[in-house]
């Protein structure tokens, strides 16, 4: 478990590599939409990688500035939180819509959740912290936005979006959110936490 809670974003990230490989080599025989919602797959798992190992420091940034820790190594976001939370997002939301392709707002939600971190990273934390930037708003922009406007294209171009999957997409993108993200971070927050951040991830943000 140590050995997961240290690399998994690592993990993550060979994973991406080997998919990409997989939907450049099989590029001609898998149908198109699969091979988007694999790159929405990989494109969260960049993020992270982005967001916890390089530059890595957005632990630093979630509780110094949004929540003003007093212990930003280990509250409200710990190590432990962050692998629980980042490996359900991943693993569970982004990759089950790769094997279920044809149920279009199960593969809408995702393009939401990569939306919603454009919003997040780009425009909230830089506020609040005054930035101009924070780990995870280069794939927000470059990655998870063009995949996103490339899936809405493809199920518009083909006729096979409905104004009922946008709604359950919402639906299921916002319960999602509040089971990973809002809940998740209540759940298992812990102000004695010994699965603390290394120094790295939590960048100039430091314990005071």
């Amino acid at each position: 478990m140590n050995l997961l809670r240290k690399y998994w974003q690592d993990l993550g990230l060979f994973i991406g590599i080997l998919v990409c490989i997989f939907v450049s080599m099989n590029w001609g025989t898998v149908p198109r939409i699969n091979s988007i919602l694999w790159l929405s797959f990989v494109a969260i798992l960049l993020h992270q990688f982005e967001e916890y190992r390089w530059p890595g420091y957005f632990p630093g940034v979630f509780n110094t500035v949004l929540f003003k820790s007093e212990s930003p190594e280990r509250y409200p976001l710990n190590q432990q939180s962050a692998m629980i939370i980042n490996v359900g997002i991943a693993y569970l939301f982004y990759l089950l819509p790769v094997f279920f392709p044809s149920v279009v707002w199960l593969g809408m939600a995702p393009v939401l959740m990569g939306f919603f971190q454009i919003i997040f990273h780009g425009i909230v934390l830089n506020i609040k912290a005054k930035k101009i930037y924070n780990p995870g708003m280069f794939t927000a922009i470059f990655v998870h936005l063009p995949i996103g406007i490339w899936y809405i294209n493809f199920v518009y171009k083909h006729d096979v979006v409905s104004l009922m999957d946008w709604i359950l997409s919402t639906i299921y993108f916002v319960i999602a959110v509040y089971i990973f993200i809002v809940k998740g971070n209540t759940w298992l927050k812990n102000k004695n936490s010994v699965q603390i951040f290394s120094q790295h991830q939590l960048g100039t943000y430091k314990r005071r």
